[in-house]
């Protein structure tokens, strides 16, 4: 994989697993926060159809790879 360069890319990748893995939670996520801290972007996302449930997707910086990621269960 290549390396993420801004926010939109994090959030690209993070929502590109998430329908690859969930695919309902993939369908109905909304982005809602992407910050880069120490080499690797922390990506939020409300994966919840009638109330907020936020997953968490950690993708390395330089590399592109998932390196960590919560989904709330239904």
């Amino acid at each position: 994989m290549a390396e993420v360069k801004n926010a939109e890319e994090a959030t690209e990748r993070a929502l590109s697993f998430l329908r690859s893995k969930y695919p309902i939670r993939g369908a109905v996520a909304r982005p809602m926060r992407a910050v880069k801290s120490d080499g690797v972007w922390l990506v939020e996302l409300d994966v919840g159809i009638v109330k907020v449930l936020v997953a968490t997707i950690k993708i390395d910086a330089s590399s592109g790879d998932i390196v960590e990621y919560s989904i709330p269960p239904l």
